[in-house]
């Protein structure tokens, strides 16, 4: 791998390419650096042809903070830091469903992911892309008069926002839902979030994971909240970053939502770590 490191901006909205860098070795100060400045300007990075090992995955992700170990998603054997995503042998299963939505990860928690390192260990032959929204671009765009009410409102965060209805219901789905509420009772976080390392502000709420506005009934809480997810829907914010074998992404999961595309019709097997974070404010 060449030892010159070239930045390329992925669009206009978010995203950038870091190359030239082996993940593979011990990660110096002035690369750590470019990749935290690269991460804070440009919100996700991706970084190609990094054949490197679950141990070799989890140092390079503890340089930016403590792992996490996921509340209830079962993690790879020997490390427990990372998850291991894997679909059907025919595309995605039926759990899927829970990234194949616009969403911050793990916002359902007092304190949320700093961010996520993502590996393609095996892709499908088409398909299976990641899209990426830029939650700071959304914000600007709003007008003053909306930043100003928007400021001011907090949203509750509930995991209970993933299952269905039919699977609350079903015979051991009452049991697993209080278990849920126990285990990861309902949050509360401000509309709008401000960025502990760049002061930047954006939208902090999200289709997967919020359930009302605090203070507001509930027509009102569901226009603002229609409004502002088909605001940050807007294709001008987003980027898709198409996966090959051995990709990495490292996106910011505090001013970031991504989305999972469905549409392969084969295995697809990724690990992914989960950086420590901080509360919003």
């Amino acid at each position: 791998m060449s030892n010159k490191i070239h930045i390329k901006p992925y669009t206009g909205a978010l995203g950038a390419e870091i190359l030239g860098i082996d993940l593979s070795k011990k990660l110096s100060k002035n690369h750590f650096n470019l990749i935290t400045n690269t991460l804070n300007e440009y919100h996700v990075v991706f970084f190609r042809k990094q054949d490197i090992n679950p141990s070799q995955l989890v140092k390079f992700g503890q340089n930016f903070g403590t792992l996490e170990e996921h509340p209830l998603i079962p993690t790879l054997k020997d490390f427990p830091e990372i998850i291991e995503l894997k679909s059907a042998d025919d595309g995605p299963g039926p759990y899927a469903r829970n990234s194949r939505i616009w969403h911050s990860d793990m916002t359902y928690t007092k304190i949320p992911p700093m961010g996520a390192i993502l590996k393609a260990v095996s892709i499908p032959e088409s398909g299976g892309n990641t899209m990426f929204l830029n939650a700071c671009l959304a914000y600007n765009h709003l007008s003053d008069k909306m930043k100003t009410f928007l400021s001011k409102l907090k949203a509750v965060h509930s995991i209970v926002m993933t299952s269905t209805k039919e699977e609350i219901l079903s015979e051991q789905g009452l049991s697993r839902f209080a278990k849920m509420q126990k285990a990861l009772p309902p949050v509360e976080h401000p509309v709008i979030r401000t960025h502990p390392e760049t002061g930047k502000k954006c939208i902090y709420v999200n289709e997967a994971f919020t359930s009302h506005i605090k203070g507001l009934n509930q027509n009102e809480s569901d226009s603002i909240l229609n409004f502002l997810y088909k605001h940050l829907h807007n294709p001008d914010f987003q980027c898709r970053f198409i996966w090959e074998e051995n990709s990495i992404a490292f996106w910011d999961n505090r001013v970031t939502q991504h989305f999972a595309v469905g549409d392969y019709a084969s295995r697809r097997t990724m690990h992914r770590l989960t950086i420590e974070g901080t509360k919003p404010h």
